[in-house]
């Protein structure tokens, strides 16, 4: 487990997190403060780190997938070939979307 000094924001637990660290490749609990993580481990390592004001979340044993944020866009290319694509948006059902394909 690693964790910094002040008491955590979150705790997410009982739950499965793949670290990628190849001496310990699954954790159960991690602490997050200020939007990063601070701890990471089983449960009995990061809940003791909780103080009172410490929301914490029990994931019921389900997996989790931290830091996926994709918040580019490829404005060029967007504006370029919108006219040029075929565009979902606006499609009322899969017969419709079957037809827009075969054309």
């Amino acid at each position: 487990m690693t964790a910094t000094g002040t008491q955590p924001d979150l705790i997410l637990h009982n739950g499965r997190f793949t670290t990628l660290d190849r001496a310990n490749p699954v954790a159960t609990s991690v602490a997050i403060k200020d939007g990063r993580f601070v701890a990471v481990g089983s449960d009995a390592d990061v809940m003791p780190l909780a103080g009172r004001a410490t929301k914490i979340v029990d994931l019921g044993g389900r997996g989790a997938l931290p830091g996926l944020i994709d918040n580019h866009c490829h404005v060029i290319r967007g504006g370029l070939n919108y006219n040029m694509e075929l565009r979902w948006d606006g499609v009322p059902s899969l017969a419709v979307a079957m037809d827009m394909l075969k054309r």
